[in-house]
């Protein structure tokens, strides 16, 4: 029996081995980063005051600066149906949110939810109305439209005397606040069945303003906790002229215990996160 061995030229030498080393390490090290790599939200551009971020699959965070950044939220909640939390600050705002909405997706059914009389959670509404979309919101919330939106006006526009400020100025000055046009009792909240979803709206007290409550998605775990709950990177309670700062404390300690598995949190300002944001909030007290 002959054994053939191989020759020199077919085999590997330790110079060869030192050449294809860094080679291997590279494309280990390229395999684990493809592995663990987040994916990059989407962020549309609607206009130099309005952007649209794909947050989670199903859920749109719409941010309007006018001049300060407040969201809302679109969750898609079956393939042509909507629910809307909250508004931008004016009708414009909102009219092309809509838009893009329609583009993006084809004839939808859009249902706003108010979470509060603050025109960063209802200043779209007139709008809305016109398109014959149903708004929800509290009977706490309607009758704050009626008896303190005016007050709270001036003292937004007390903040825009700058001549830098003036479009904004103007816009605040002139728009026309609505109330929401399907309301519910505060105290007994409500819940909604809209597409494939389940949809909570609770009530925990007064807190950032009198009427301010949240909105839960059990099955994909989501909190819209508005401007009840701070972004971590909030350093104060920011604007408290409407706060009840005894009865917030204990509206979030009510909404964690009552969600404290949701996975996704969204404040009425900034950055979205989780239940932390709740601990946060709790924590500038």
């Amino acid at each position: 029996m002959q054994l053939h061995l191989p020759s020199n030229e077919n085999v590997m030498k330790p110079s060869d081995l030192c050449n294809t080393l860094p080679i291997i390490v590279v494309f280990i090290i390229l395999c684990q980063a493809s592995l663990f790599a987040q994916p990059v939200a989407e962020r549309f551009e609607l206009s130099e005051d309005v952007t649209i971020e794909h947050t989670t699959p199903d859920a749109y965070l719409v941010t309007h600066r006018f001049p300060w950044a407040a969201n809302s939220l679109l969750v898609r909640c079956s393939d042509s149906v909507f629910v809307w939390i909250d508004t931008p600050y004016t009708d414009a705002a909102t009219r092309q949110v809509l838009a893009w909405v329609q583009a993006r997706f084809g004839p939808v059914r859009v249902t706003e939810i108010n979470t509060g009389f603050h025109n960063d959670n209802l200043g779209g509404n007139g709008y809305l109305e016109e398109q014959g979309i149903p708004v929800y919101g509290s009977d706490l919330t309607a009758r704050l439209v009626r008896d303190r939106a005016e007050q709270t006006r001036q003292q937004l526009l007390a903040m825009l005397h700058r001549p830098e400020f003036k479009r904004y100025y103007d816009a605040h000055a002139a728009a026309v606040y609505r109330e929401p046009n399907r309301l519910f009792s505060a105290e007994a909240g409500l819940r909604l069945y809209i597409g494939n979803e389940d949809i909570e709206v609770f009530y925990p007290g007064p807190s950032h303003a009198p009427d301010n409550v949240v909105v839960y998605f059990p099955q994909k775990q989501l909190l819209f906790g508005g401007c009840m709950v701070k972004a971590l990177n909030a350093q104060n309670l920011g604007f408290t002229a409407d706060a009840d700062l005894t009865g917030w404390p204990v509206a979030l300690q009510k909404v964690l215990q009552k969600y404290g598995d949701a996975r996704v949190v969204v404040p009425g300002h900034g950055t979205v996160g989780g239940i932390d944001l709740i601990h946060h909030t709790l924590n500038l007290f």
